[in-house]
């Protein structure tokens, strides 16, 4: 391959902060594709901009190169991950990239999916200087990671990224008293930002029959760039899903066991909502938990917040799908030893040093990611 990346200077920060705001429109939107974002620059102003469609749809740099036109030629793409070298329901994106005659490509992070990767080698080889700006600028890369975390993931595991936020007290309760919320609004309100950009927020049936909530975006709704509310899953290994619940509804998906139920899934297809069955647990104590994750895959959902009770916690932390665990401690922030409500949370409410710690109001947000990595986003002091 020929590096021609040193021929290249940087671009400016505003520049590559755009590209990956436009490849947040596609969350939720492009799956099982990931949500890249592509500006056609020239000479430090942007001509032209795309983000990746829904499934069988254009990608983002041939979105933004019909924008463009014949001003692509000579021009510099800027794409969030590595331009395909494949040809799948689309052609391949550096042909695309080849054929306008743009100049350079400038992309935060390279892709790992064997059936797509080979796009800087290509693009190499058709004379278009190429400059890995994650490699140079980890923090931009990290960055474009975090927002690209579902197609990592199910590239890495075959399966959607998870991140699981429960609520507890210092003495490790879960349950809120009647009509009343265990945290405050400053992390009740982040709860709804980590929901406006997911494409998905998980419960099961037991809390959606004691709180009936509505699992979308309201406080800090927009704050992804998007606007959009995720999609809800509920799921209920008994298939006890009131279809009257503020959650049931268009494009809801309900992850039952594999026994079908005639009238129970007529009346919930009649609210608009899908339902996916999936094996039972081989201990009997419930649904497959990895089953249920994966399915999700087919359903174009690549990122999920689960916001569970402590039993469908278990399940997710034991089978090892969690990807990212956030506990919101109530009254946390006045100190203390923190009782983890579950004993596989004990190494995330110690807040070791590879655990972030946020102040909200009176409540503690504490957030460990796998491997200890804290997500590129971090957290943001909300009080």
């Amino acid at each position: 391959m020929v590096d021609r990346s040193s021929t290249q200077p940087l671009l400016p920060e505003e520049v590559y902060e755009r590209a990956l705001a436009v490849g947040r429109r596609a969350a939720g939107v492009s799956g099982p594709n990931p949500p890249v974002g592509c500006l056609i620059v020239r000479d430090g102003d942007v001509l032209a901009e795309g983000a990746t469609g829904p499934v069988g749809a254009a990608h983002a740099e041939v979105e933004a190169l019909r924008h463009a036109g014949g001003a692509a030629a000579g021009a510099t793409a800027v794409v969030t991950l590595e331009p395909c070298a494949h040809h799948g329901r689309t052609p391949p994106c550096t042909d695309a990239l080849r054929d306008a005659g743009v100049a350079a490509v400038h992309l935060l992070v390279r892709d790992p999916d064997p059936t797509a990767a080979g796009g800087v080698a290509r693009l190499a080889a058709a004379g278009i200087d190429v400059v890995d700006v994650g490699a140079l600028r980890p923090d931009l890369h990290a960055r474009a990671a975090d927002d690209l975390r579902g197609f990592l993931t199910r590239v890495r595991d075959g399966r959607p990224h998870l991140t699981l936020k429960l609520a507890q007290t210092v003495d490790g309760v879960t349950v809120p008293p009647a009509g009343a919320y265990l945290t405050g609004t400053a992390a009740r309100s982040h709860v709804h930002r980590l929901r406006a950009r997911s494409d998905a927020v998980l419960v099961g049936g037991a809390t959606l029959r004691a709180d009936d909530p509505r699992l979308d975006v309201r406080h800090g709704a927009g704050t992804d760039g998007s606007g959009t509310s995720p999609r809800p899953v509920i799921v209920s290994a008994s298939g006890d899903v009131p279809t009257s619940a503020r959650a049931v509804r268009a494009g809801t998906l309900v992850v039952v066991g594999p026994d079908p139920h005639p009238e129970r899934d007529a009346a919930l297809a009649a609210r608009g909502a899908t339902v996916v069955r999936v094996p039972a647990a081989d201990d009997g104590s419930g649904l497959d938990a990895t089953a249920v994750v994966r399915c999700l895959l087919e359903h174009r959902v690549l990122t999920v917040l689960a916001e569970p009770g402590p039993r469908l916690a278990r399940a997710l932390l034991t089978a090892d799908l969690v990807d990212a665990v956030e506990v919101h401690v109530a009254g946390g922030a006045a100190g203390g030893q923190v009782r983890p409500a579950l004993p596989e949370l004990a190494d995330v409410v110690r807040a070791g040093v590879d655990v972030d710690v946020v102040r909200a109001d009176a409540d503690l947000i504490l957030r460990r990611a796998r491997g200890g990595a804290v997500a590129a986003t971090g957290l943001q002091e909300v009080a």
